[in-house]
């Protein structure tokens, strides 16, 4: 049997390197279609969530941009091109690379302030929050957290980033049917978002005692993720925990 105490240490560790890369692409203009400044990735808290080194973590498109109720529906009733997203504020770039770097270096009250600015100045994107809520995480503010969290949500549904890290927050808050909400929010939202999948398997085995579900769960992140020795390794021990069959191989042709 795995020695469970140990899970969420290895976790943190293997998350740190993806959720790095993570902030990197959490662009400026999250709620915006254009492609991002180019900014050196900030340090970010680093949660139970990514996959480990042993595989390649899955591509991470950049969030969404936020529509107005029934916008979706009518542009799919429309042939017309969707319109231009506004010009990236000179001024707002610069000061995004700014906060990012203040992040990175550890700097987080004054990478605090920069992101607030931001969120005052360009309450459309979404970036900025994000990483407010990065920050937050990292220093255990949860309540925070979960707010700044909730807010990009807000913006943007479908932010699997946001909606991943909210599930963490709550989590730790102890509220456990809100983070299976959170997780299973971003899932609908994007089916292959990795880790989401990963904390949704580890709060329904360690928290909510379901391992069926979580068996589902890490055998979804191993497919979409690829193979993992150390999910592999709770996935055999969670078949025998929940009675479950090891599916047969196949056979090559």
């Amino acid at each position: 049997m795995s020695n469970w105490s140990n899970r969420f240490a290895s976790l943190s560790l293997l998350a740190l390197v993806a959720l790095v890369a993570l902030v990197a692409l959490v662009a400026l203009l999250a709620g915006c279609q254009s492609a991002p400044p180019k900014a050196v990735p900030a340090a970010a808290p680093a949660p139970e969530t990514a996959p480990p080194p042993e595989t390649a973590p899955p591509p991470v498109v950049a969030p969404a941009p936020a529509s107005a109720p029934g916008s979706a529906t009518a542009a799919a009733a429309t042939a017309a091109a969707p319109a231009e997203p506004p010009p990236i504020p000179p001024r707002a770039s610069q000061q995004y690379t700014q906060a990012l770097q203040l992040m990175k270096s550890g700097r987080n009250a004054d990478a605090e302030l920069e992101f607030k600015a931001l969120v005052a100045g360009y309450p459309q994107l979404t970036g900025p929050q994000l990483n407010l809520g990065l920050l937050y995480l990292r220093d255990s503010r949860l309540p925070e957290a979960e707010f700044a969290f909730k807010a990009v949500l807000q913006n943007s549904p479908t932010n699997a980033v946001a909606g991943n890290e909210l599930g963490i927050v709550e989590r730790k808050l102890g509220k456990f049917a809100e983070a299976e909400a959170a997780y299973q929010g971003t899932i609908a939202a994007d089916p292959k978002y990795a880790p989401a999948h990963l904390n949704l398997g580890v709060l329904y085995d360690l928290y909510l005692a379901q391992p069926q579900k979580a068996l589902d769960e890490f055998e979804r992140y191993l497919e979409i993720a690829g193979e993992n020795k150390q999910v592999a390794g709770w996935v055999v021990e969670l078949r025998k925990r929940a009675g479950a069959a090891t599916p047969a191989k196949k056979e090559s042709t």
